[in-house]
């Protein structure tokens, strides 16, 4: 039993905001408020801490995050762009090429956006062809993403591994991008990417290896940026088994929401039989306030830098060019998601353009006529038509934003000329759809994002801008919010998305003790400096997962 005093804690419990004290027993909130009402719960044995002050939140939720692809860069290629310029790269590159035994396929990410034609990859002087990466590779098949989580850039090995030629066709939902005279570049979009990714997974650690090389420095990495709970959304069934094997241990220091990839997703009969089994037993993996596999995501489109989204009205300069292709199949994904909503399961869908966005509201319209009251998720929710931003209170869905990529990136300069200003200024309306009522919750998508650190984004909620500040802005300035409204995105609003806002998000009696002391109040800051914020403890169902200056 632990009773802390001499805090600040902002509960984010709208019935009591503010407290000084509170008293852990077990995993659980047993009280919280002035210290002279923590007496009743100090005896003997108590454990009395003096926070001396600080700031303490409950514990945040990550609603978007690929703990999967996070572990591959680490067990092969890891690249941050924002921190590397190209030749630093190129070295990294190069050396793993050596570093990772045998000649097995190398795996990491994220370049910078990879461009169609050959033409450079974006902010290096190199193109984005196979020829780049033959340079750095050679003797064995390589496959990097690029920024956007939506397209990779192979070797030559690879390409004819793949049996990748100029007669290859588009698979459904994917590109094959080719150069003026038809041959394949090395890049390739959406499922085709995929598919080359299925080839390079049956090579990869799995089981004990990949926890130990993969999995646990992600969730330490998470712990350490005040992280308790996340969402998995494109869950695999070793992911899920490996997650199993964790909490079976006591291994666990993250809470696990698994939103498992459809089958439509995988190309070969293995992964879509590993999909359909997960999803069709769920119910296996259920591990009571830890890990919970009953959601499916989909994937309507693309990403915006990657010039695959699909808008309702045509692309600046075309009368006919909506983008995509598709990359779920519209009446397949009506059909299945009807289906899964029937069956008590929880949907998290990839919308980015306004066509996408508006076809995933169109569909849970249609379940909530059927009686439906699950909270599906549009997840990025971007690009959202002005005409359909009611309807995401009217149909009781999930807003999940992706605040890291709202301030200047050179992603949005490649939306700029492909939509226009005009639908750029839709992009992530936070404050109109707070302000109407709708349930929001925060993602990163790291390994998109180039960290999960969630200052950075709480920083960039309110201004609109670079963490810091910065002459530019993001349209609109006025869709910023209050640095209350952006925590509760982060606690509340990711608790209530996974289903779990009786048991986490907020620090109350009775709710599993989850939560982080802070090494500034961000109420007491220049907002310009929330960024700067460092978590000194994590703390997950009162145990302590993360202390800084410690390994312990």
């Amino acid at each position: 039993d632990t009773v802390y005093v001499n805090a600040s804690v902002y509960t984010v419990n709208e019935s009591a905001l503010w407290a000084e004290a509170f008293a852990v027993v077990g995993d659980r909130f047993v009280a919280v408020g002035k210290e002279k009402d923590m007496k009743a719960f100090i005896g003997d044995q108590t454990r009395i801490v003096d926070l001396d002050g600080q700031f303490v939140l409950p514990g945040l939720v990550e609603d978007h995050v690929h703990p999967d692809m996070v572990a591959e860069n680490r067990m092969g290629v890891s690249i941050q762009p924002s921190e590397m310029d190209w030749p630093e790269q190129a070295e990294l590159i190069k050396s793993m090429a050596t570093q990772v035994p045998g000649k097995s396929w190398l795996v990491g990410g994220n370049l910078n956006w990879l461009a169609d034609n050959g033409e450079n990859i974006v902010d290096a002087p190199v193109p984005s062809h196979y020829s780049t990466l033959d340079a750095l590779v050679s003797g064995r098949p390589a496959m990097l993403w690029d920024i956007g989580g939506h397209a990779v850039l192979l070797n030559s090995v690879a390409m004819a591994k793949l049996q990748i030629t100029a007669g290859t066709p588009n698979p459904e939902g994917g590109v094959i991008v080719k150069d003026a005279q038809g041959i394949p570049t090395g890049v390739l979009r959406e499922t085709a990417a995929n598919h080359a990714y299925e080839a390079a997974l049956k090579e990869l650690p799995r089981g004990k290896e990949l926890i130990d090389r993969g999995i646990k420095p992600v969730f330490d990495q998470l712990n350490r940026f005040g992280f308790t709970a996340i969402s998995d959304v494109w869950a695999r069934f070793y992911m899920l088994d490996a997650y199993r094997d964790m909490f079976d241990a006591g291994e666990l220091t993250v809470r696990v929401r698994a939103y498992i990839a459809d089958p439509i997703e995988w190309k070969s009969p293995e992964w879509k039989q590993g999909a359909e089994k997960a999803i069709a037993n769920h119910q296996n993996y259920y591990r009571e306030n830890w890990l919970d596999a009953s959601g499916v995501k989909f994937v309507l489109d693309g990403s915006a830098g990657g010039q695959t989204i699909i808008m309702v009205e045509p692309y600046e300069g075309t009368t006919d060019v909506h983008g995509g292709p598709w990359r779920n199949d519209p009446e397949y994904f009506r059909e299945k998601f009807l289906e899964y909503d029937a069956r008590g399961i929880t949907i998290k869908s990839h919308g980015v353009g306004s066509q996408s966005i508006r076809t995933i509201l169109d569909v849970i319209e249609e379940a909530r006529e059927r009686g439906s009251k699950l909270r599906h998720s549009v997840a990025h929710a971007v690009l959202i038509h002005p005409d359909d931003r009611q309807r995401f209170s009217e149909l009781d869905v999930v807003a999940e934003f992706s605040p890291y990529f709202w301030y200047p990136v050179p992603g949005w300069d490649i939306v700029r000329e492909e939509l226009g200003q005009r639908r750029l200024d839709w992009a992530f309306p936070f404050n109109t759809l707070q302000k109407s009522g709708v349930h929001i919750s925060v993602g990163s998508d790291w390994p998109v994002a180039d960290s999960p650190n969630p200052f950075l984004s709480i920083e960039s909620m309110i201004t609109r801008k670079v963490p810091g500040g910065d002459s530019r802005a993001f349209p609109l300035e006025s869709e910023g919010v209050s640095l209350e409204v952006a925590i509760r995105a982060f606690t509340m609003g990711g608790a209530y998305a996974q289903g779990r806002d009786t048991q986490i998000g907020s620090i109350e009696t009775g709710k599993l003790a989850d939560f982080v002391i802070l090494d500034q109040n961000p109420f007491e800051v220049d907002v310009y400096n929330i960024h700067k914020t460092r978590v000194q403890k994590t703390v997950v169902g009162g145990r302590t997962v993360y202390q800084a200056n410690s390994e312990g």
